[in-house]
């Protein structure tokens, strides 16, 4: 699967899978996912505003891999679309800023979870 993030003409940013804008409509899964390139997309977009540098030409393809057998994503390729112009001296810093995404961070490192109901809080006498 892939998924696409651009930055609209106010910087915001905006992920698209199969040519449609993905919203908070979409699938709690594919919204997942496109958390990860969201993830990067901001802090490209960080790097870049801090150096004076326009967004224009720049985008995040995210392609997802997964598991034939599980089904389950593999492993998520990031991948940055920069102009021509964009200088080649920060070449190794926007990967090296784009790898300290919280989102990224977080699935390597995941989070424990625990289910409860509004029933477990109920005490028995």
């Amino acid at each position: 699967m892939k998924i696409l993030i651009k930055f609209d003409e106010n910087n915001q940013i905006v992920p698209y899978a199969k040519d449609k804008k993905i919203t908070i409509n979409d699938s709690p899964f594919l919204l997942f996912l496109a958390s990860a390139g969201m993830c990067a997309a901001y802090y490209a977009r960080e790097f870049i505003q801090n150096r004076n540098i326009s967004l224009e030409g720049v985008s995040i393809v995210e392609t997802v891999f997964y598991n034939k057998e599980t089904h389950m994503a593999e492993n998520i390729n990031i991948h940055v679309e920069l102009p021509e112009i964009f200088p080649t001296k920060y070449k190794n810093a926007i990967k090296s800023a784009i790898s300290q995404c919280t989102v990224k961070r977080h699935l390597g490192n995941p989070p424990s979870f625990e289910i409860q109901t509004s029933l477990d809080l109920v005490m028995t006498t």
